[in-house]
This record gives structure tokens, sequence and C-alpha cells, in this order.
């Protein structure tokens, strides 16, 4: 395996997926239905809106002795281990008593909530991994778009995704799985250090 030379496109099984070199970083790369998919690492500003809504979930469960969720981010998530669909979402978010188990090397089964910044392929994130977490059963797919400063909230229902609400940099982000969460995304998209893109 150490001599395998990844590139978008080639047929990988999930263990050779996961057992590529450090030397590759797989948090930039994912699997659908065993293709390797390497995405561009992303720039600076779409690194800055993924710490900020990071961190709002994180200081909100940190208010919690008992937090109702994890929030990871960077992290593989295998939607289907036999269909070989991994994926490396900008964020996930695990009610307790949800579907998936956290290990040591990914998450297994679907988060509750999935982040997705759209960046180069867009049309992989608005359509392919919309049609891929609704079938997993992602109870809420978060898309935020840095062009237009929206993020599209989309609810699951009878196993499609209905439009819940798009927002806007003066709205406030909330969702019914976590009451009392509260992003005020004036703070994410009109930070006055956020990067120019």
């Amino acid at each position: 395996m150490a001599t395998l030379k990844p590139r978008t496109g080639i047929q990988l099984s999930v263990e050779e997926f996961m057992e590529l070199p450090d030397t590759y970083d797989k948090r930039k790369m994912e699997l659908d239905e065993g293709d390797l998919y390497i995405m561009p690492r992303p720039r600076m500003g779409h690194q800055f809106l993924q710490i900020r809504v990071v961190g709002y979930v994180d200081r909100y469960l940190d208010e919690f002795d008992d937090p109702p969720a994890e929030v990871f981010h960077d992290v593989i998530v295998a939607l289907s281990l036999e269909d070989r669909i991994l994926f490396a979402p900008d964020m996930v978010i695990i009610l307790r008593g949800g579907r998936a188990t956290v290990t040591d090397r990914m998450v297994e089964g679907p988060p509750d909530i999935v982040l997705e910044i759209l960046s180069s392929d867009r049309r992989r994130d608005l359509v392919r991994k919309r049609q891929v977490y609704a079938e997993a059963g992602v109870l809420e797919y978060w898309i935020f778009d840095p062009r237009q400063d929206t993020p599209t909230l989309l609810e699951l229902r009878d196993g499609q995704y209905d439009e819940r609400a798009v927002l806007i940099a003066d709205d406030t982000l909330t969702t019914p799985l976590l009451p009392c969460l509260a992003i005020p995304l004036a703070d994410v998209f009109r930070h006055r250090r956020r990067p120019a893109q």
C-alpha cells in the first residue's frame, strides 16, 4: 500500500482507504461507492467559517454537565461500509442516543446534523451529497454558501430533504434538535477577522 499514488477515480476498499499512509491527508479525501475523490484543500475563508460554527456548537455543549451531543470536524464518516461511502464533512453533530458510533478511526453511521461549506465542487455538495445524506438518514443537512453568505437548512422528512430555511447574515441559526443553540450568523459571516474571499 505504501507505493500507492492516490488519484481521483481509483477504486479502493474501505480498508485500503483507511490504510493510506499518514502522508496523505485523508480528511481531504472521500470514497463514493469505492471511487476515491480527492478534494482541494479548503481556502482560508472556508476554514474560518468552519471554525466559527464549530466553536459556537462546542461552547453550547460545554454548558451542559451531560452534553446532549458531540461535535466533530475534519473526521471521516462511514455512511455505508458495504457501499464504500466515506465522506469528510466540515462538521458533524451526533446526538446522544443517535445511530452513529464514534470509533478511534471514524464515525460509523449517519450523524444527526451535517455541515458542508460550499467550495470548488458545489454540485457535489448540492446534489450528490444531498442525495447520499438523505438516503443515509442524516436528520439535518446545513449547506453554507460563502459566496452569498447564506446557510440553507434542510430537514429530513419521509426520506427526502425539505428546505426548512434559507438564512442570511442578519439571522440566527437554530435547530429543533438542539434547543437553545443559537448561532448569530453576523458573527460568522461579518466577523472582523474573516479573510477576504
